[in-house]
This record gives structure tokens, C-alpha cells and sequence, in this order.
């Protein structure tokens, strides 16, 4: 599986990591057969609601915002998607399968959390003196804003996904798949 591979990987380069990184990949290798273990449930999931075709590499990155707060629309502007080419690296049979929605929400999550430990590690290497304490307070607010946005987000997909629930399992069958798609990003 591709949770199998990556922990390989990262076992294999481990020694390669820097302090920070090495700590979170050890806590990770330690939880590798718990891991594998949810991997394995999550295989037995049936991929229940409809399948269609979706962007496949939907994170901040591919979108734009149109407009703004009080301009002649009045409404606040919108959001264009961009590149509905999918994730480069998979082949073009893959990316031209259709597929759960879920799979482009669990893209944009995890592009929430990677936004805010970018710009987190980004400010912390040109701010070097940062004192333990404040990388802590620091990792708390990058860690609000992500789970914010994350929750913001999923409001708002859960209020436009109502009007077509044919498109979702049952909510707790939808809840473990966003967890395994989630879950495959991170490790992807």
C-alpha cells in the first residue's frame, strides 16, 4: 500500500531528517502498525455514494478569488478552480477515473495544515531566536487556524452537498472515508 511505502521511505531517510522532523517521524514509525491496521479497515470500506469526476489535485493552491467585499457585486466575491488536470504524478487512466467527492475535500484539509506549518516553519527561519515557549504558543495558533479553516470548510461543503446527498454514504460511512482520503494525502 502506499501507507506501507511512504513509511519505508521516510524509516529509510530518517537519519537524513533534522531534529524537528525526526521526532515527528519517529512518533510516526512507532504508530506504523496502528497505521497499517486502520489501512487495513479502511480497505474494507465499501466506496458507497456516487462516484463523478473531480478535480484530483484540489488544494489552495488551484483556486483564485474573485472580487471582494463591497465591489459592484455586492456579494463578497467568489472562487474560481484551477488545473482540473489532477495530480500530476498519478497516470492520465487514473486521474480520469471517476471518483468520491471526498477525495478533493480531504485535498483541501490537508492543504489547510500544510498552509499553516509552511508559514509557520517560513516565519521561524528568518525569526531563529524564537524562544521555546513562543514555538509552542506558535504551533497552538498554526494548529487553530488549520483546524478553523478545516471546520469553515466543511460547513460550507456540508450546507452545498445537502442539496445532492445521493453523492455521500450514510454520515458515518462519509466520515471514514474522508479519514482514509485524508489519511492517503498526508502519506502521499
Amino acid at each position: 500500500t502506499s501507507i506501507r511505502s511512504a513509511l519505508e521511505s521516510l524509516k529509510s531517510k530518517f537519519s537524513t531528517l533534522d531534529e524537528s522532523s525526526a521526532d515527528g517521524a519517529a512518533l510516526l514509525l512507532a504508530k506504523r502498525r496502528e497505521l497499517l491496521e486502520q489501512s487495513r479497515h479502511l480497505s474494507t470500506l465499501s466506496a458507497a455514494g456516487q462516484r463523478i469526476r473531480i478535480h484530483g489535485d484540489y488544494h489552495l493552491g488551484q483556486t483564485l478569488r474573485t472580487g471582494a467585499e463591497g465591489e459592484s457585486t455586492g456579494s463578497g466575491g467568489d472562487f474560481v478552480l484551477l488545473d482540473f488536470e489532477g495530480e500530476p504524478a498519478r497516470p492520465l487512466s487514473q486521474r480520469r477515473r471517476k471518483q468520491s467527492p471526498l477525495k478533493d475535500v480531504a485535498g483541501m484539509l490537508r492543504s489547510f495544515s500544510y498552509v499553516a506549518f509552511a508559514g509557520l516553519k517560513a516565519f521561524q527561519t528568518i525569526n531563529s531566536g524564537i524562544s521555546q515557549t513562543d514555538t509552542v504558543n506558535l504551533n497552538q495558533w498554526a494548529r487553530t487556524w488549520q483546524d478553523s479553516a478545516s471546520a469553515a470548510f466543511l460547513q460550507a461543503y456540508r450546507e452545498t452537498i445537502a442539496k445532492h446527498p445521493e453523492l455521500l454514504p450514510n454520515p458515518s460511512e462519509t466520515q471514514s472515508l474522508l479519514d482514509a482520503y485524508v489519511l492517503e494525502k498526508a502519506f502521499y
